[in-house]
């Protein structure tokens, strides 16, 4: 039988190999990304105006923010009221609320007796 001071030896982890020393990574340079402006280091005004809809998410309720389709079937990811962002598939449950079917319409949940359909922001 092995004593356990040995078992305690192998698991103990190896030190860190000579001549590593303990860099940290590098910034990133800001010339990958070409959407950074490279004298000002942020998303230029035009593009973020683009990419944003404002108020198009109700952050006080569930909110629909995608929808996917794949192998296993449809799955729709979910903004909570609480900010958390969930992927759902029929069948379970989200905010209290059954999945009942998801397609490109949306996504519909049943609260008892009542239906609701949550659609994409537009």
């Amino acid at each position: 039988m092995a004593d356990t001071w040995d078992l305690l030896a192998r698991l103990r982890p190896h030190l860190r190999p000579d001549g590593l020393g303990p860099e940290r990574p590098r910034a990133r340079p800001a010339d990958l990304d070409p959407l950074v402006s490279k004298s000002k280091g942020h998303i230029p005004a035009a593009a973020e105006s683009d990419a944003t809809l404002r108020d198009a998410l109700p952050l006080d309720r569930t909110a629909l923010i995608g929808l996917l389709q794949g192998p296993q079937g449809n799955a729709a990811l979910v903004r909570l009221a609480s900010g958390a962002v969930v992927k759902v598939a029929e069948g379970q449950a989200v905010d209290g609320a059954e999945v009942i079917a998801i397609d490109e319409r949306g996504l519909r949940l049943r609260r008892g007796r009542e239906v609701v359909l949550l659609t994409m922001p537009s």
